[in-house]
């Protein structure tokens, strides 16, 4: 018994001793084994302090005014989002799928690294990592993903470095932001809204296992390339959340039957493209490159993104319906208007036509922000943004600026003018004789029809009692930027201008004189709500009300009964006014007009300037679109009309002088003056008694000629020998 005592004692005391040497092997000298390393590779491990200050590469996204996504700029495509806003169905899912024990352990999974120790040891290589979230997030910022041991050691003392520096939400927050999800998205805002449409606060469990399930191999599991592949992978995390405890039996089984949905539109935001490039190269040429791809900034833009579709869509409907026309009129073997493309590799020939190009813009009348912008057809063929960009001839959409310097200088729209032939030297030697779009004459006419009607010859006329120069002067005061040559053929419209620059002169008419400076960006504000810039309208009067209203009053005619009447004829009904515009040979169309909401222009043309076709008129191809437009813009809107200014007037005068009307005056026209030079004296003209008096209220168009006196306009006889030259008709 005594012997039996004494070697259960020896059995116990070696059992004890076998027990220290399995904590000393187990605990202590794994302890030994970490400070040896801590002490090697301490200068080779990276500063986990630096993430205090930790600005990763976020993503610039640019709104409309009505919070559209229209853009997003970035190198990675990352929405920073806090841990607060993170639901907990996705942490759920990523603790149970790739870090069970994440709440408890400092840094490392000890069982996930001794199941990758024996897999490795068992296959002679490094095939399973066993990472814990925190090792992983180490991983991702600092150390790449080499497999090899010494970056795996140097992943999990940087892990225990994280974990002493940070707290677990800290820890969590980085890693749900930093990690890549597939299709150039980092971070789970970025995932969400680019495969669910949805911010992550919006997404349900089987979508928060779906994107856990990305973070393996973003683009193997991809569900926009490998959907069964990507929801097998899903249901594998939802597997691990029942196994967790987080999620139960039944609801999981349930959830693995559904498929995965994915939102329809996926390629990132690029809205609007040309407004959306406009705005990329204003941040970029005045913030720089970082403000535009890692700043994270958010653009408050002008954009009305439900008047952009309609501009887009009306504009892409009549430039379809013009070119199909084009090419029904011009047979396909006219080489003007085709090329010849032709792919050896697919043994065919392709005929390609060029194609009709459009621009369009609207901004909002009282402040100048713009509000749909159209540059052309297809960006993706051509960025050439020709609503800002080109420099086209206006043509007749010159001729407000002479209209407008003359009744500044105390003209009145019932002042006549002749529609005559008109011949001029040029510079050259050569004789300018220009004409009509109808060659016809009308002889005297007042200014105001001169102006609806379109009237070249009178213009001239009128140009040539303004002086060129006055003319240059007012239409660069008004916002025409380019260049402008002293030549009188100016009033037709033979230099270029661009769009903005039109649609801002013409902005000035429903405003009283001021000019509103076109304007995009309403502000831009930082990661943080930090406003980095606010704009606000930019206004400067350039004209006195008077002589803004008359123009308008005259530029309503064009509508009323010009060469715009076709918007009343479509259906557009608002106070409005604006003016055609066609070039050389119809290489370019226009219409410029504006109601008390919108200021509208529309351009159509080649951008070689090939013609249009016959009889292709701003009043046919550009009109249209403007019209459809407006009617759209303005269709949910209170109607108004434009307030009359102080100073204006208005007097019934006869048809024939001019001057106030008697009852012995058989037509009566209301016109519009300045208290200034209204008439004062009544008509002295013993007029044939007619049967019928019937006034016009709004027309000046007389049934007979008037002979009342008109104003000077020299003329330049031809002169033997000189040389001709005959200037092709505008409208």
């Amino acid at each position: 018994m005594e012997i039996w005592d004494y070697e259960t004692k020896i059995s116990r005391t070696k059992l004890i001793k076998i027990i220290i040497a399995g904590v000393i092997t187990g605990i202590v000298l794994p302890i030994f084994v970490i400070l040896f390393l801590f002490l090697l590779f301490l200068p080779e491990l990276p500063p986990v302090e630096s993430l205090e200050n930790y600005s990763p590469p976020l993503t610039t996204i640019v709104y409309s005014c009505d919070g559209e996504v229209l853009a997003e700029f970035s190198g990675e495509r990352r929405i920073w989002v806090p841990l607060s806003q993170v639901p907990q169905v996705l942490k759920d899912a990523l603790i149970s799928a790739e870090d069970k024990s994440f709440w408890k352990h400092w840094g490392l999974d000890s069982w996930g690294i001794f199941r990758a120790l024996v897999v490795n040891l068992t296959r002679g290589s490094i095939r399973q990592g066993g990472s814990s979230i925190t090792q992983q997030l180490a991983r991702a910022l600092f150390l790449g993903t080499e497999r090899t041991l010494v970056r795996k050691i140097k992943e999990a003392l940087t892990a225990i470095k994280l974990e002493q520096k940070y707290s677990k939400d800290e820890i969590l927050e980085l890693y749900l932001n930093q990690n890549y999800m597939g299709r150039g998205n980092y971070g789970v805002e970025a995932a969400a809204k680019y495969y669910f449409g949805k911010h992550i606060n919006e997404i349900d469990v089987a979508e928060a296992a779906t994107l856990v399930g990305l973070l393996k191999a973003p683009e193997i599991y991809t569900p926009v390339k490998y959907p069964e592949r990507a929801k097998r992978r899903r249901n594998l995390v939802l597997e691990a959340m029942c196994a967790n405890g987080k999620l139960d039996k039944h609801t999981a089984d349930s959830l693995k039957q559904a498929p995965i949905v994915l939102a329809q539109e996926r390629e990132g935001y690029f809205k609007a493209p040309y407004f959306s490039e406009f705005v990329r190269q204003y941040i970029e040429s005045k913030y720089g490159e970082d403000m535009l791809y890692r700043s994270g900034a958010k653009v408050y833009t002008t954009l009305d993104w439900r008047l952009q579709r309609a501009a887009d869509s009306i504009m892409a409907r009549e430039l379809s319906m013009r070119q199909r026309w084009i090419q029904k009129i011009h047979h396909i073997t006219d080489t003007s208007y085709t090329q010849l493309v032709f792919d050896s590799t697919k043994g065919d020939t392709v005929r390609v036509w060029k194609k009709l190009q459009g621009a369009l813009l609207a901004i909002e009348t009282k402040t100048g922000a713009i509000k749909a912008l159209v540059g052309g057809t297809n960006f993706w063929e051509s960025q050439f943004n020709r609503a800002v960009q080109a420099q086209r001839q206006p043509g007749s959409a010159f001729k407000p600026f002479v209209y407008t310097a003359a009744i500044d200088n105390g003209y009145k729209p019932c002042d006549l003018i002749d529609d005559l032939p008109i011949t001029e030297r040029l510079p050259n030697g050569e004789l300018w004789r220009p004409s009509n779009y109808d060659d016809q004459y009308l002889g005297p006419i007042t200014l105001r029809k001169a102006l609806y009607r379109s009237r070249n010859l009178a213009t001239v006329r009128l140009a040539k009692l303004i002086t060129i120069n006055e003319i240059i002067k007012y239409a660069h005061r008004m916002g025409i930027r380019s260049s402008l040559q002293p030549n009188l053929s100016l009033a037709l419209g033979s230099c270029e201008v661009t769009l903005i620059d039109l649609v801002t002169a013409y902005s000035i008419f429903p405003n009283n004189g001021v000019k509103v400076k076109p304007y995009w960006i309403e502000r831009i504000e930082d990661k943080n709500g930090v406003v980095i810039e606010e704009n606000k309208p930019q206004k400067e009067e350039v004209l006195s009300p008077t002589t803004a209203y008359i123009m308008l009053d005259m530029l309503r005619d064009v509508i009323r009964h010009g060469t715009g009447i076709g918007a009343r004829l479509r259906g557009f009904d608002w106070d409005a006014g604006g003016k055609t515009g066609t070039t050389n040979d119809f290489t370019d169309a226009w219409f410029i007009g504006f109601s008390p909401r919108l200021v509208t222009g529309v351009w159509v043309g080649f951008d070689d300037k090939t013609r249009i076709g016959d009889d292709m008129n701003g009043a046919r191809v550009a009109l249209p679109i403007w019209t459809d437009f407006m009617i759209f813009a303005h269709r949910k809107l209170r109607r108004e009309e434009f307030p009359i200014p102080k100073g204006i007037v208005y007097a019934d005068i006869c048809s024939e002088s001019h001057l106030l009307a008697t009852k012995r005056c058989p037509e009566v026209i209301r016109e519009i003056f300045t208290e200034q030079n209204k008439p004062e004296a009544y008509c002295p003209l013993s007029h044939r008694p007619k049967e019928e008096h019937i006034p016009l209220a709004g027309s000046d168009e007389p049934t007979e000629k008037p002979s009342a006196p008109k104003l000077h306009q020299p003329t330049i006889e031809d002169k033997k020998g000189a040389k001709e030259k005959r200037e092709p008709i505008e409208f």
